[in-house]
């Protein structure tokens, strides 16, 4: 027996700064060490202490090695208080400036020379900020990892149980419970697969000065495009080879698309679980011991565990991703080449966007996980159909020579069948019944065939074999890393 995979938890408890989630309610462990202030501060250290040490490794006659390890060793917010960069920059105005100031403050004259050379604010920012990304890629790709196990194994637990699938909200052919979940999983996956894609070529990094071409490197006597591209591998990200002043922003939008996208494919999960968890479904029924309250003035929603906060909830980040999107599109207008038209932004919209979604995705993984059936109800919606949802069966049975000696024209076939569907269900008789004693299908098939075909219980197709080799073939599986790789071949 395979072990269940758990959901991975939020890491929030109530002693946890409100002020490091998003609006004061959203977030998980793992993003609330990637986003904030102070932790934006961190990343522009991490990329001004990246680029003395390049520099030192090609033009050790430049920087030398004890220099650049001088300003690695106070390139911290361990050694540099926040307070000072905040207090310098409400002085100047910037903030790289202010960065640079206070990283200069906590190293000696000598080496101090070497901070920010050649090198413009946008070298800083924007590495900053490919290396944010970067880490919350990789939280929010193992987030939907988890997902999309839970939900391939929550299917696969449901591989025996007869359900009635519907299309258009009509009765429509049977299958398993299981089977609905293997698409979701396999839509997951699919964001994960763009999520790569982003990963692999969208997160640019940048050291090229203040127009993309290497003056204050040729100043120096140094070849700024090696420079550059040995600064950018040590980090781990791409850059561009042709920069303006910034990467072109459309490289942040592929970011964004990837979350919206997959914040889509979660809201149509959350909406078919609140569907089956409806009064009127009544399909599902949360198994989660921590029972929710229900209402503050409805006690009686108490029975169902509560409102489908975490599923609505879904929805809510749907909705704000795509105004996220519409946000990050808009802001790949800006003019050659340098603005600022899009740096607020991105600061409000790419840390609430990670922070919101990682903290959806893994409450849906516990939705998921705790997610069960109620059988009898089930079995009553294939049943109640009386087995007219066979009606494509015998379609396919009495338009085949190999069948029936006289095959039936298809349209004259599907009228003929729509009526009598149509009769048995107002008249609620089993389908079977009505075919055999109509001597259009009476002439063409026996009666013993005409009562297995029109028997829902054994008409589920290949769902068996569909939901076997979906879950063998993403369940368990680092995709992420695989495509990563595979772009990257690509890409180079």
């Amino acid at each position: 027996m395979q072990e269940r995979t758990l959901p991975k938890p939020r890491g929030i408890g109530p002693d946890v700064n409100p002020s490091l989630l998003a609006h004061g309610r959203y977030g998980t462990d793992d993003m609330i060490r990637i986003w904030g202030p102070e932790l934006t501060y961190q990343f522009s250290l991490d990329a001004q202490s990246a680029a003395v040490a390049t520099l030192s490794d090609l033009y050790p006659e430049i920087v030398p090695p004890n220099h650049a390890n001088e300003i690695k060793g106070a390139a911290n917010l361990r050694v540099i208080d926040p307070k000072i960069i905040r207090e310098i920059e409400d002085k100047t105005g910037h903030d790289v400036i202010a960065i640079n100031t206070a990283l200069e403050g906590a190293v000696s004259r000598e080496a101090a020379s070497h901070v920010g050379k050649a090198r413009t604010s946008a070298d800083t920012t924007e590495t900053a900020k490919a290396l944010q990304l970067k880490r919350s890629i990789e939280v929010v790709a193992d987030s939907l990892e988890n997902l999309r196990d839970i939900t391939l194994e929550k299917g696969m637990e449901w591989v025996d149980q007869l359900h009635m699938d519907q299309t258009h909200w009509y009765d429509a052919l049977p299958t398993f419970a299981g089977r609905p979940l293997m698409f979701y999983g396999e839509m997951i996956q699919s964001n994960l697969i763009h999520l790569a894609f982003a990963y692999a070529h969208s997160l640019k990094g940048k050291w090229a000065d203040a127009t993309g071409n290497h003056h204050s490197a040729v100043d120096l006597g140094v070849d700024g495009i090696k420079l550059q591209e040995e600064y950018c591998r040590r980090l781990g990200i791409g850059h561009m080879i042709a920069p303006a002043q910034i990467p072109g922003r459309e490289f942040i939008t592929d970011v964004v698309y990837a979350l919206a996208r997959s914040a889509e494919t979660m809201q149509n999960l959350a909406f078919y679980i609140a569907w089956g968890m409806s009064d009127d479904t009544n399909i599902f029924k949360d198994t989660n011991p921590r029972k929710r309250k229900g209402s503050s003035a409805m006690p009686h929603k108490d029975i169902k565990g509560g409102n489908r906060t975490v599923e609505e909830q879904t929805e809510s980040l749907a909705n704000f991703m795509r105004g996220a999107l519409v946000t990050s599109l808009s802001s790949v207008k800006f003019r050659y080449g340098r603005d600022l038209s899009g740096s607020a932004s991105d600061r409000i919209m790419l840390e609430d966007s990670f922070k919101f979604t990682d903290h959806v995705i893994r409450n849906l993984s516990g939705v998921v996980y705790h997610l069960g059936l109620n059988t009898d109800r089930l079995m009553e919606r294939v049943m109640r159909t009386y087995g007219t949802v066979t009606a494509e069966r015998v379609l396919t049975y009495i338009t085949d020579h190999r069948r029936t000696q006289h095959p039936m024209a298809r349209k004259e076939a599907h009228d003929l069948l729509g009526s009598l569907a149509t009769k048995a269900y107002t008249e609620r008789r089993q389908f079977g019944d009505v075919l055999s004693e109509d001597p259009n299908v009476a002439s063409r098939l026996p009666h013993d065939v005409i009562r297995d075909i029109t028997n829902p219980l054994t008409y589920v197709g290949q769902s068996r074999e569909v939901m076997e080799k979906a879950f063998n073939k993403y369940h368990g599986q680092k995709t992420f890393s695989e495509m990563i790789k595979l772009y990257k071949s690509i890409l180079q």
